[in-house]
């Protein structure tokens, strides 16, 4: 019985794949979701320094085989984004795709047109989106806010500029990014946290708007700022902690668009500059304290060390599946979790 329901959830799930995706020569405008190239790897990674750690974390990611990284902010530490994308394209290479969010170390020298000539993250960033043939929504990456599409992802980074920020310029611009976009898979990047979407000892900085306006979207929410790795189970309420009642397996997550809708969150900062403790949500072993929101903890209560966060979409031929892991430079892998979006939520392409 069970080999019988294994054949036909695959048989469903080929159904599903053949749905999503146009036929050869079919436009672009047809109906129907948008999904990813198959098995596109995503690593995700913040707080880097520019030193040995990040560069072992930058080997991890080339021996993964990722398709792309997502930086969460905080990158050199010392405003040089010259030497700091010298080091990526030593050991990724030149082309490689990476794209990234501006953290608070970095702002001082993020504008495309700042003081420092080998200082300006934004340009360095803009040159290699040109050479990848991506093109952001805005020209202007000086307001710390685009969107871009990349081998069927839709990825929108907003800023670090604090809770204000948060609430009247970056949540209306996700809204505005997201709530008619057809892709399956979705990710809001950025830096800072809300005091209770990290288990360090940070404060409230980015407002709740921002996450909650990416829930309901249903988009994956990636963010870094706190030195140590951690994530939420599926959550129906982000500023409450509310975990859904319908999908609460730690290591199962649901992600479905609606009011409300359902997502995660995950903090990558172990990119190499430090490592933090465990302050909040005690004890330091599942299940954590707090209101049960914590899938997985990583911190040097733990005994963590520098990694990265590894997703890869469209699994095994089905669109709506996906499996993230967190590996670190060890090779040791901490956390391991599987993850599924409502197709029948996801916006239609309109017919052009």
């Amino acid at each position: 019985m069970s080999s019988h329901r294994f054949v036909v959830g695959r048989i469903l799930a080929t159904l599903l794949a053949l749905a999503l995706v146009p036929a050869h020569g079919h436009a672009q405008g047809a109906l129907g979701p948008i999904p990813t190239d198959p098995n596109v790897k995503v690593a995700f990674i913040g707080d880097s320094g520019s030193g040995d750690g990040f560069r072992r974390v930058l080997e991890l990611i080339k021996s993964e085989r990722a398709d792309l990284v997502l930086h969460q902010g905080d990158f050199d530490y010392a405003e040089n984004a010259r030497g700091f994308f010298q080091t990526i394209d030593s050991v990724l290479g030149r082309d490689f795709p990476y794209f990234a969010s501006v953290g608070n170390h970095d702002t001082d020298n993020w504008r495309e047109n700042c003081w420092d000539r080998d200082g300006c993250y934004a340009r360095f960033l803009k040159a290699r989106m040109a050479r990848l043939g991506v093109t952001p929504d805005d020209p202007d990456l000086d307001d710390q806010m685009y969107s871009v599409t990349y081998r069927g992802l839709r990825l929108v980074f907003v800023g670090e500029g604090g809770v204000r920020a948060g609430d009247k310029r970056y949540a209306p611009y996700i809204q505005k990014q997201l709530a008619t976009d057809a892709h399956l898979w979705k990710i809001c990047s950025w830096h800072k946290n809300q005091r209770a979407m990290q288990v360090g000892d940070k404060d409230d900085e980015t407002g709740w708007s921002v996450y909650e306006t990416c829930k309901d979207l249903g988009a994956i929410i990636a963010t870094a700022h706190e030195h140590s790795y951690q994530r939420t189970r599926t959550l129906t309420s982000i500023r409450d902690q509310v975990v859904d009642a319908s999908c609460p397996d730690p290591n199962a997550i649901c992600i479905a668009r609606g009011n409300p809708g359902k997502s995660f969150v995950f903090v990558s900062g172990l990119g190499g500059q430090s490592v933090r403790e465990q302050v909040r949500c005690l004890p330091a072993t599942f299940p954590y304290g707090c209101k049960g929101e914590w899938a997985k903890i990583y911190t040097t209560n733990q005994g963590a060390t520098f990694g990265a966060l590894f997703v890869v979409f469209n699994v095994d031929g089905d669109p709506t599946r996906a499996q993230g892991y967190f590996k670190n430079i060890d090779g040791q892998i901490v956390d391991r979790f599987d993850i599924t979006v409502d197709a029948s939520g996801a916006k239609n392409r309109a017919r052009r």
